[in-house]
């Protein structure tokens, strides 16, 4: 995004021109960036691995068709280190949606913190690769965040459960959490799986709800 070209900022509605690396450094109304939520130690030296995996997969779909695929061959798009490489990716993501928490003034789940800091699964907690028809018509080929999805109980006075997407043109990742904790069965996340499936959605409610259409 901190390229020479013109970057576009958009919420379905109003839309922002921010120009080239100045507009990202301006970005006063935080409208692009995050507000400061991760000391420079974590959020440069120990995320970096996250940083680099996730510039080779977004490189690699970018440029790779891959709407209408079944799946994402990740021995593909990190080779033999595809494991460690994938988790990685994961904790990109992760550390991107806790970031968005942070913004939002929700509270981050114990298990998220636990995985960006080396855990392998997280009991409470799901991602998945999507792709959405919505998101593929207005954003392609370019970035594009959800709306952040949140359920309390009947008194608002608990959490729930969380939905936050991201996407790379058509293709983005889902992470759902849900505060009693979700069924194996229901819990196969992407990064533990060489060639990961895409779920498909008609749009960004169906995202929050979960409700998936045929591939």
């Amino acid at each position: 995004m901190a390229g020479d070209g013109l970057l576009l900022w958009g919420d379905g509605s109003d839309l922002r021109e921010i120009r080239g690396k100045s507009g990202i450094t301006r970005d006063r109304y935080e409208v692009v960036k995050f507000p400061k939520s991760l000391c420079e130690s974590c959020n440069n030296k120990r995320s970096k691995p996250f940083d680099n995996a996730y510039d080779v997969y977004s490189a690699y779909v970018a440029r790779t068709p891959l709407h209408t695929a079944p799946g994402v061959d990740l021995k593909v798009v990190f080779g033999s280190e595809w494991k460690a490489r994938t988790l990685d990716l994961a904790r990109y993501y992760g550390k991107h949606f806790g970031c968005r928490m942070v913004r939002t003034g929700t509270p981050i789940p114990a298990s998220l913190r636990l995985f960006l800091d080396g855990a392998i699964d997280m009991p409470d907690a799901h991602m998945a690769l999507i792709t959405t028809d919505s998101i593929g018509k207005g954003y392609e080929p370019g970035l594009a965040i959800s709306p952040d999805f949140v359920e309390t109980d009947k008194t608002r006075s608990r959490f729930e459960r969380y939905v936050l997407a991201a996407y790379v043109g058509p293709i983005g990742v889902r992470y759902e959490w849900c505060a009693d904790g979700i069924a194996d069965e229901q819990r196969s996340q992407f990064f533990h799986h060489p060639y990961p499936i895409i779920n498909c959605f008609e749009d960004q409610l169906a995202v929050a709800e979960g409700r998936t259409r045929p591939s």
